[in-house]
């Protein structure tokens, strides 16, 4: 009876997160779609269609890679790096994260990572423009977490993870008299906080182990020292004065940066067999699936203007196929693992560049693209005191 009511209690929570998320959501990304044009259109028109690499992020896809095996035991810190590396037709990214977790007690867990980024892409706002590639490196977006383990044999978890925008977003290139934003996808940070809660389920069976994950990711940012955007004074200052929540605001909580990326909710799910009947090894196959509520938005490349639009880059679902294997090793076990990206199939843009109507839209996968896109990673565990 007790194992029911927990599985009754996960149930619940997911079903009270998932109900908040269809309440605080569909407002606000509403009023983002319907004002932004508006508001755009009366600063400063857009010129021309952005071309290959003008985008940003794609509305938040992952590459499912979850560290799965016996992990590391002996301490009370842990420390994992597990770093990846990603390729793509014409971008590859190096992001190392290093994770230090705590134990406050048996059941509990805090988390501080610490991520550096490198990133290098194909960049052309226009098509009339010659594609450019551009580097960039640094420190990433630092997040806290905090778990906590429920279930006789601590079977469930649920977690609070929480994103800093520490990350550099504002990062420019280009001759002094003509300088240009780097779209979002080679920014080092997003601008925004991130508050993500998780729910994950574990099921031991024969010679392996089940691995379920839920999740909900809310972007929010507030400017409750100031009152006001934070370009004001730089980038933005042909703006100030006007009376406008994207120049003066203390809370917003949906993921519009003050540059003029907007970034949806989204909601995620992983599922990940871990098999233990190889010696020494757990080898381990997984699947994942992310959708964001509603489209993301991109910023002008141009400094000094304040006009965004839908993301030309935006992908509607995405999805992912992830091998895993760990090496076990009581003190020092290293992870290896392969994610191939799977996305839905791009809409082309109708003649309204600021309709965000054709990036909402759903499609089957975009098979021209599947094998272009890889993700490797290795990395490791350890632990002190």
């Amino acid at each position: 009876m007790k194992k029911l009511n927990l599985k009754k209690l996960g149930f619940g929570l997911s079903a009270a997160i998932f109900a908040l998320v269809a309440y605080q959501v569909l407002s606000p990304v509403a009023w983002i779609s319907e004002q932004k044009p508006q508001l755009s259109l009366a600063l400063t028109p857009w010129e021309a269609v952005g071309g290959c690499g003008a985008g940003g992020s794609g509305g938040g896809a992952g590459d499912g890679i979850q560290w799965v095996g016996e992990g590391v035991s002996g301490g009370r810190v842990e420390v994992e790096v597990l770093p990846r590396f990603s390729v793509g037709q014409n971008y590859t990214d190096l992001n190392i994260p290093m994770r230090w977790s705590f134990k406050p007690t048996w059941n509990m867990n805090l988390g501080l990572t610490l991520p550096f980024v490198s990133k290098r892409g194909e960049v052309q706002y226009r098509t009339n423009q010659s594609p450019a590639d551009r580097t960039t490196g640094g420190l990433g977006d630092i997040s806290l977490d905090w778990s906590i383990d429920l279930g006789p044999s601590a079977q469930y978890s649920f977690s609070i993870a929480q994103s800093l925008p520490t990350g550099q977003y504002d990062i420019v290139r280009g001759p002094e008299s003509a300088l240009e934003f780097l779209p979002g996808s080679l920014q080092k940070g997003s601008g925004i906080y991130s508050t993500t809660f998780g729910l994950s389920w574990q099921r031991d069976v024969d010679k392996g182990l089940w691995l379920y994950n839920l999740s909900y990711t809310q972007p929010w940012i507030t400017r409750f020292m100031t009152g006001k955007n934070e370009y004001m004074d730089k980038w933005l200052s042909n703006y100030q004065g006007i009376d406008d929540r994207r120049f003066y605001y203390d809370w917003k909580f949906y993921g519009e940066s003050d540059l003029g990326d907007y970034t949806p909710p989204s909601l995620g799910a992983t599922v990940h067999y871990g098999y233990r009947g190889v010696p020494g090894m757990v080898h381990s196959v997984g699947l994942s699936f992310s959708a964001p509520l509603g489209v993301a938005w991109i910023r002008s490349e141009k400094t000094g203007i304040y006009d965004p639009r839908p993301d030309p880059d935006h992908k509607a679902w995405s999805a992912a196929l992830v091998y895993g294997a760990e090496f076990i090793r009581d003190d020092f076990p290293i992870f290896l693992a392969f994610s191939l990206p799977i996305t839905d199939r791009p809409n082309d843009p109708n003649d309204n560049e600021y309709d965000p109507s054709p990036m909402a839209q759903w499609n089957g996968p975009d098979w021209s693209n599947v094998l272009q896109q890889w993700v490797l990673a290795l990395g490791f565990k350890t632990s002190f005191w």
